[in-house]
């Protein structure tokens, strides 16, 4: 690092030495060291400004060492500054802007980019939030805003139903009632759940950094929402009396959505969860479950055929029933896939060897298996490999079909 530093002098780029102390700052921060940090990013600020006049970039990098200096604030517990810090340039009136409005204000500051101010605003919004500095529908207008600005990002998504899931769980502890009372019958926690919901769904869509985070309470707020039962009646003017039902088609018509836009392999870390719950009392619920097993065994066949396979030999002749559909649809995607002909083939095998009953007191069977042209141990799950999900290696496996190397399974983190 001395030595790049001692170049970038040499050569006149303060761009580059700005560049190198930023991420010194950054890393020193992160790591709990905060005089380092503190003095990182005052070289790297000095740096940068030299570079004003020599590169375009150098405004905006100038914002991102304010953004890192406001976080090093708040980590010493002066967020008063922090905030300050990361607002100081930001005008009120941006939180109450539409979609157009915004973007011309963005196009005519030079300084920054839409990218580098939702930043600001996110971690802003957070920090307001935990201290409960801001009401909420103030702090739900700065989540709109980012969203706006960068609605592409994961971390917005993530961290705006991470919000209205928080305000779910408050609204139904204040409640006083039972929770599933509460649920079915306070409209603004079904719109929480909706929402949340949502918001999860698109953090998935755009990328996996949380999908441990947000899986599995996607699946659970979604399940828990289409489990409760309405009631009946209407009120003086014929509408019903709430609107379980209605809130319960929309979640399911948005699971809908969102089943085929999140990859596979995300599903795939929580297949237990959805084998569970593959029977239930709703029957768009059951629909989507089995459309989202249908997709991951579609895609998978060789990983997801074991946890999928007791379906079709479950006692309860409903999951049975399930399962049979599942794996027909699955088979007629893989038939279209001549590599996938050896997949027919075991399961065709497991299916005689399971339903096999031999006679008398025999203790071993002798049995015919058929040839296959790949290795059975391109079958079988390696589960000491299956404790972490890793799309990258996911997307670049080299194994035939284009199924993943290693089976991924869910594990909570942190």
């Amino acid at each position: 690092m001395n030595v790049r530093l001692v170049l970038s002098r040499i050569a006149n780029e303060p761009y580059i030495e700005g560049s190198m102390w930023l991420g010194i700052g950054k890393m020193a921060r992160k790591g709990g060291l905060y005089t380092v940090a503190q003095h990182s990013l005052t070289q790297a600020n000095v740096a940068f400004c030299k570079s004003l006049s020599l590169n375009e970039h150098a405004r905006e990098s100038v914002g991102k060492v304010v953004l890192q200096v406001a976080k090093l604030k708040y980590a010493i517990a002066e967020s008063m500054t922090a905030l300050k810090l990361i607002e100081d340039d930001i005008p009120a009136s941006i939180f109450l802007m539409d979609e157009k409005r915004l973007q011309t204000y963005i196009s005519s500051d030079k300084a920054e980019s839409s990218e580098t101010i939702a930043r600001r605003i996110l971690q802003a919004t957070e920090w307001t939030a935990c201290g409960g500095l801001k009401s909420t529908p103030e702090i739900k207008d700065r989540y709109l805003t980012v969203l706006k600005l960068a609605p592409n990002w994961e971390r917005a998504h993530f961290d705006y139903a991470k919000f209205l899931d928080s305000l779910f769980e408050s609204r139904v502890s204040a409640s006083g009632d039972v929770r599933t009372n509460a649920i079915r019958t306070i409209q603004e926690c079904q719109e929480h759940l909706l929402g949340s919901v949502q918001h999860y769904g698109m953090a998935l869509q755009l990328g996996q950094r949380h999908v441990y985070q947000a899986l599995p309470r996607l699946l659970a707020m979604w399940l828990e929402l289409t489990s409760l039962e309405g009631r009946s009646g209407t009120d003086d003017g014929g509408n019903r009396k709430d609107h379980l039902f209605t809130n319960q088609k929309q979640m399911n018509d948005l699971i809908r959505t969102l089943a085929p836009k999140i990859p596979e392999h995300v599903f795939y870390t929580a297949l237990p969860q959805l084998l569970s719950r593959v029977v239930h009392q709703n029957d768009e619920t059951s629909k989507n479950l089995a459309l989202i097993i249908r997709l991951v065994l579609g895609k998978y066949p060789r990983q997801a055929m074991w946890s999928c396979g007791w379906l079709r030999f479950s006692k309860s002749e409903e999951k049975k029933e399930v399962g049979d559909e599942i794996f027909h649809a699955a088979q007629k995607t893989l038939e279209r896939n001549e590599r996938e002909k050896p997949l027919q083939n075991l399961l065709s095998a497991s299916k005689s060897l399971s339903q096999f009953s031999p006679k008398g007191s025999a203790t071993a069977v002798r049995m015919k298996v058929p040839n296959f042209d790949t290795e059975l141990r391109h079958f079988v799950p390696p589960v000491q490999a299956a404790l972490s999900l890793s799309p990258g290696a996911l997307e670049g496996s080299a194994t035939t079909g284009g199924d993943p190397r290693h089976a991924q399974t869910r594990r909570d983190k942190p």
